[in-house]
């Protein structure tokens, strides 16, 4: 190995150029697995690292692409000619560069370049920065890398002999029409987002003509998420069978569904039977109501003619009794709204079983008990007539009040 340019550093027979005194750069190296290979072996895949700063760089919505040249192996790093280039693929962080892509190459040493464009802005970002890649290709058995080196003016002369003698052809006879190929869709494969896509023809044995063509491409980016759709109509439906209709079972009085006791209870048990005794009937209700206008009406006979203090006790007893039997007939009356008819008391047509009727009178005149007439005084009378026409008021209306205020019950019987 000979001596090498400050900043270079040897690869076994590849030689990289590196500027060691930059820490920022873009840089390439390859594997060394297959960094040496046969000529006609299209069957190996070379490996390639690129760094940038350090870091692997980005692949998404790039195109890679190998740049080679022909490099004689006393100076690698002055390349000859470009003779080759060839697609490169991502896997792993890693671009691969397959044999088969450069099969045209003869044996020799190669320098290598790998261009990234960026498909949005079309700029080329070269890896690496300073210097090349290498790789070799070896000779096989079979010796067909011996190359006759032809220099440029011979080539120029033997094509332009060509061209002549092609311009002295005459122009035969029209061949027949040629085959138009076809072609039959073959596999899709799915590669990684960051790989390359490539196609491939491969011609039918059983006829020549046909090719099949097989895709190999990138998976997609992910689009956005499609509109909402509108909403779909159904066919109606089948119509259902007839529900089972509740009954009340007669014992339990719950509700039954197809046979099924569901222990919820739809009607009552039957009550016990109305005690006429505890209510009150209308005969003993409107006897009553006429006690109480009865006694209203002496009550305001009385607070008109009240002369003494006498008759103002009398008329407050009176106020005070016409008040409790207000409160009873009204208690009454309640206890009569909340009473169904049905509830009330059978009529009988047994002149017997029919309520007695009160001895009571109806009416203030015919009734001796009533305060009206004997309340009422002139201004002739003597204390003495007032006194004892007090006396008989006071008994009247004491009579008066314990009429009034017997129970129902009691009247009625």
């Amino acid at each position: 190995m000979g001596k090498n340019k400050e900043g270079e550093r040897p690869i076994g027979r590849f030689y990289f150029a590196q500027n060691r005194r930059e820490k920022q750069m873009r840089t390439l190296t390859i594997a060394d697995n297959w960094k040496d290979w046969k000529f006609g072996d299209t069957d190996a895949v070379m490996t390639f690292n690129a760094q940038n700063d350090g870091q692997t760089p980005d692949f998404t919505n790039k195109t890679l692409t190998f740049k080679i040249a022909d490099s004689a192996a006393s100076t690698p790093d002055n390349p000859k000619d470009y003779v080759a280039s060839a697609a490169g693929y991502v896997e792993n962080n890693k671009v691969l560069l397959k044999t088969e892509d450069v099969k045209t190459l003869t044996p020799g040493t190669y320098s290598v370049e790998l261009w990234v464009m960026d498909n949005s802005t079309e700029k080329n970002a070269i890896y690496p920065s300073k210097g090349f890649a290498f790789f070799s290709i070896e000779e096989n058995t079979m010796k067909v890398s011996d190359i006759t080196n032809v220099p440029s003016k011979t080539l120029e002369a033997i094509y332009a002999d060509l061209k002549q003698q092609v311009g002295a052809i005459k122009k035969g006879s029209q061949g027949e029409p040629g085959k138009t190929p076809k072609i039959v869709m073959g596999s899709v494969t799915k590669l990684s987002p960051d790989a390359q896509p490539s196609a491939t023809l491969v011609p039918l044995q059983s006829d020549p003509n046909t090719y099949t063509l097989n895709l190999q491409l990138p998976q997609g980016v992910q689009g956005e998420q499609g509109l909402q759709g509108i909403p779909g109509v159904g066919s109606k439906g089948l119509d259902g069978n007839n529900g089972l209709t509740p009954t009340i079972d007669p014992k339990t009085k719950h509700w039954m569904i197809g046979g099924t006791d569901t222990g919820v209870i739809a009607e009552g048990q039957a009550g016990k039977d109305a005690d006429p005794s505890k209510y009150v009937t209308i005969v003993s209700f409107n006897q009553l109501r006429q006690q109480v206008q009865d006694n209203a009406t002496a009550l305001d006979a009385l607070q008109k003619s009240a002369v003494n203090k006498d008759l103002q006790t009398q008329i407050a007893n009176l106020t005070s009794q016409v008040t409790d039997l207000t409160a009873q007939v009204k208690a009454l009356q309640e206890a009569k709204s909340d009473t169904s008819k049905s509830d009330e008391p059978a009529k009988s047509d047994n002149k017997d079983d029919q309520p007695a009727k009160s001895d009571t009178p109806t009416s203030s005149a015919d009734s001796p008990s009533t305060p009206a007439s004997s309340s009422t005084t002139t201004p002739d009378s003597t204390p003495a007539s007032s006194s004892s026409s007090d006396t008989s008021d006071n008994k009247s209306a004491s009579s008066s009040a314990e009429t009034s205020a017997t129970p129902a019950s009691d009247t009625t019987n």
